[in-house]
């Protein structure tokens, strides 16, 4: 199994990502927004580029049946129904709804990845679900970090290093890409004081400066969530574990 890694996503194309099963990471916090969302019974969760996208889907939808939630530079859009925070997304407030999210960073990033084999999503909550289902897929894999403002953001390496580390059951193959390289390194170097690394990672210090603590702490739980966000006909859907008899409830296929 080859393994790419993208520390930011402003150089990723889509032949980067076609034929391979994706892994969008965006810890801080539309990985972890999408995949509290769905534990706690959201219907779907559609990603948006940008607030036009958002727009015309909301339209062809009953007012009733949908949320719009995200952030501009961490703060929530004016008229959304919620902004970016995984606490914010409860049983009582998702169940049976489809939530349109639109952010900065983690929903362009899987935008990037619509033309993948299998797109899914990662973070620190759901780590080892993720590769469970990358080993079942047998397929090449790609992780795109979405980064922050641009730039790397720590959190978001770390997290891929934590899904290499059990990819490769602890040992880094032979040969691998720079990137790949840095990540596993990154979190081999810190798995053993990694929530104190994790606490002073700048997009963290960030939001806990502007109130968000609590998202920072429930973001950093690893597996605490194991479930997995998978894109399916334009929006993510949870994708059950398999039933005995091997069947799934809902089955990978192309991620279009």
């Amino acid at each position: 199994m080859n393994v790419e890694v993208y520390l930011t996503s402003s150089v990723v194309s889509e032949e980067d990502v076609r034929g391979r099963t994706v892994i969008v990471i965006d810890v801080l916090r539309t990985s972890s927004t999408i995949t509290a969302a769905l534990k706690n019974g959201a219907r779907a969760v559609v990603p948006v580029a940008d607030a036009e996208e958002a727009g015309k889907i909301a339209s062809n939808l009953d007012q009733s049946s949908y949320l719009l939630g995200g952030e501009r530079g961490g703060e929530p859009i004016e008229g959304y129904h919620h902004g970016n925070s995984p606490l914010e997304y409860t049983p009582e407030v998702v169940s049976g709804k489809t939530i349109i999210l639109n952010t900065t960073n983690g929903t362009r990033a899987i935008s990037l990845a619509r033309s993948a084999e299998h797109l899914i999503v990662g973070s620190f909550l759901n780590a080892d679900r993720v590769v469970t289902f990358a080993l079942e897929a047998g397929l090449d894999v790609t992780i795109i970090c979405a980064g922050w403002r641009h730039r790397v953001a720590l959190e978001d390496t770390l997290s891929a290093g934590l899904i290499l580390y059990r990819l490769w059951n602890g040992k880094e193959p032979g040969l691998v890409s720079d990137a790949a390289h840095i990540a596993f390194t990154q979190y081999q170097n810190d798995k053993d004081n990694l929530q104190t690394t994790l606490s002073r990672c700048n997009h963290a210090q960030w939001l806990a400066s502007r109130g968000f603590e609590e998202d920072v702490k429930f973001c950093f739980n690893i597996n605490a969530l194991p479930v997995l966000p998978y894109f399916k006909q334009s929006r993510l859907i949870m994708l059950h574990e398999p039933k005995s008899t091997g069947q799934s409830s809902s089955s990978p296929g192309n991620g279009q």
